[in-house]
């Protein structure tokens, strides 16, 4: 998927009200986006780095996001602000209220986010189902840390290897051997609370992707 122009866009639409990149906060890996402040539902716009969309129950994964997307867009057409996010990388972020966000945009610029967020929420959300129902649990592992270091530009993941149990749906267990496993391979190296991608073209194998991401050996 191309990077998304999304939230640079609403940002350079909103600049003339006082919000601006410069109201940039940063995120650490492992932290989560709020979908509401003092019972009022937000809006992320994220700068850069990488998360993961959450299900309703916090846990399973519903697809990645990255610079230019946005989290819990819906709050602003008044469904259920409920859609968060975990951080994989350190970033930078935008939080704007849904209703504030409404009052400073015309009808047909909000229409427009609203869909284009929606295609990439779907994009990202069957991305995620057909991993979980065609790879096996290494190979899923695999796939999610190249997107991850492809859409972050960053050789590390700073995650526990129960937060990515959690996000793929799995046993800790399970990500423990697929590490493990990914470890032989030379793709990753397993830190403290963190996996350091060392080969991405042994990523991409191990992902069986190699030719459709067209990952080349340095």
């Amino acid at each position: 998927m191309h990077p998304s122009t999304l939230a640079p866009t609403l940002l350079s639409l909103l600049a003339v009200r006082g919000v601006d990149a410069g109201d940039a906060i940063p995120a650490q890996a492992g932290q989560r986006t709020t979908a509401a402040r003092n019972d009022e539902p937000h809006i992320t716009l994220i700068l850069n780095g990488v998360v993961a969309r959450l299900g309703a129950d916090q846990r399973l994964c519903r697809g990645l996001a990255g610079g230019g997307e946005l989290i819990n867009l819906d709050a602003a057409t008044e469904q259920t602000a409920d859609e968060t996010a975990l951080w994989l990388t350190p970033g930078q972020f935008v939080s704007v209220p849904a209703a504030w966000l409404v009052r400073h945009l015309d009808a047909e610029t909000l229409t427009e986010a609203v869909l284009t967020d929606l295609r990439h929420r779907n994009a990202a959300l069957q991305t995620e189902v057909a991993r979980h129902a065609t790879l096996k649990v290494t190979q899923r592992l695999a796939a999610l840390l190249l997107d991850i270091a492809e859409r972050g530009g960053v050789e590390q993941v700073s995650l526990r290897q129960s937060d990515l149990a959690d996000l793929m749906a799995v046993r800790r267990a399970s990500i423990s051997v697929a590490s493990t496993e990914l470890c032989a391979a030379g793709a990753i190296r397993l830190r403290r609370a963190a996996i350091q991608i060392v080969d991405a073209y042994a990523l991409a194998v191990a992902a069986q992707a190699v030719v459709a991401r067209a990952v080349i050996r340095p």
